[in-house]
């Protein structure tokens, strides 16, 4: 059985980062649906992505991450497009904060967590 490393003070506080994030970012989805009256399946297809990070958050799989933070970049393009879109809306802008903010911190998150993995392998 593989045993878990723990995680170092900057990996940990972008561990936070990526919840927090994301939290606001699956918030931000279902808000932006029921601005323009959504279904609830509406919001449930705009979130299912962001649910794929569920499964890398409980394994702990950098190669997850990596394949989530392409998901991010859908989210980025569509968020742009809503700042361009819909001028002076807070809540697209809000969203495209937020996907940056995902992104950075799971990048970051990556790369510090691999070199406290390496020298553990």
């Amino acid at each position: 059985m593989k045993q878990k490393q723990q995680r170092g003070q900057l990996s940990r506080a972008l561990w936070w980062l990526m919840w927090l994030s994301w939290f606001g970012l699956l918030v931000q989805q279902a808000a932006d649906v029921e601005r323009f009256a959504g279904t609830w399946a509406l919001t449930g297809l705009r979130c299912l992505p962001l649910l794929c990070f569920l499964w890398a958050a409980t394994r702990d799989s950098l190669k997850l991450f990596i394949w989530f933070d392409l998901i991010l970049l859908f989210y980025f393009i569509s968020a742009v497009e809503a700042v361009f879109a819909y001028q002076a809306d807070r809540l697209s802008v809000a969203g495209l904060t937020l996907v940056v903010t995902l992104f950075v911190s799971c990048m970051l998150y990556i790369r510090y967590r691999s070199r406290e993995i390496r020298p553990a392998a």
